[in-house]
């Protein structure tokens, strides 16, 4: 005599399975969040982004390009201190004690956490700007100069910030200085064209009196 009732348990739990199964292969993972924020960002939908990256975050809490698109986001609406917060954020995702800690992206290993990283300097490099744009001139002027220091790719534009700060404290010629070096680093005609419209722009006179 046929069991019906088991049968039907067996059917039941074998539909449970497929289910759970179904359910897991159609959830996105935090890779495919991350390009549907991106993309919302890019759309100028800033607030969703923001929304979108935070969910992300809420999800896996050391996730660094989250808090570092995020914080770009923060940045493009002149939330200054939130964007200041997860540009801190990332850099401290990569600290390892006194040391700066990188994942190996390109492992057969790496987890998300992994693919997702950014590049510590990077962050830097915003935080340095928000700060710029929060008044905050002497922090900023520190960022810049470990930037430059480090030889970071972006080193041509850390010195026209450099110089722009110096000038703002009234050294004119502390700026052209920098100004100068700027163009002499420059790996693109937009950066050699940046810093020659710094140089025309303030610094003709010193160069005339010489």
């Amino acid at each position: 005599m046929l069991d019906v009732s088991g049968y039907c348990k067996m059917k039941f739990t074998s539909l449970l399975v497929f289910l759970i199964l179904f359910i897991s292969s159609c959830k996105e993972t935090n890779e495919q969040l991350l390009d549907q924020a991106f993309r919302l960002s890019k759309q100028n939908k800033l607030q969703e982004a923001i929304k979108a990256y935070s969910d992300i975050i809420k999800k896996n809490k050391k996730i660094q390009l989250a808090y570092y698109n995020r914080g770009h986001c923060y940045f493009k609406l002149n939330k200054y201190r939130e964007a200041l917060w997860d540009f801190n954020k990332v850099m401290e995702l990569h600290m390892r004690g006194n040391f700066i800690f990188s994942y190996n992206e390109d492992s057969p290993f790496a987890d998300e956490e992994a693919r997702t990283q950014v590049p510590y300097n990077d962050a830097l490099y915003l935080r340095a700007q928000v700060k710029f744009d929060m008044d905050s001139l002497e922090s900023s002027f520190q960022d810049f100069k470990i930037l430059v220091a480090d030889n970071y790719e972006e080193k041509s534009n850390c010195l026209l910030w450099l110089g722009t700060i110096w000038f703002k404290y009234g050294n004119t010629q502390k700026a052209c200085e920098h100004f100068q070096k700027a163009k002499q680093f420059a790996l693109t005609e937009s950066d050699n064209k940046e810093a020659e419209k710094m140089i025309s722009t303030y610094c003709q006179e010193i160069y005339n009196n010489r």
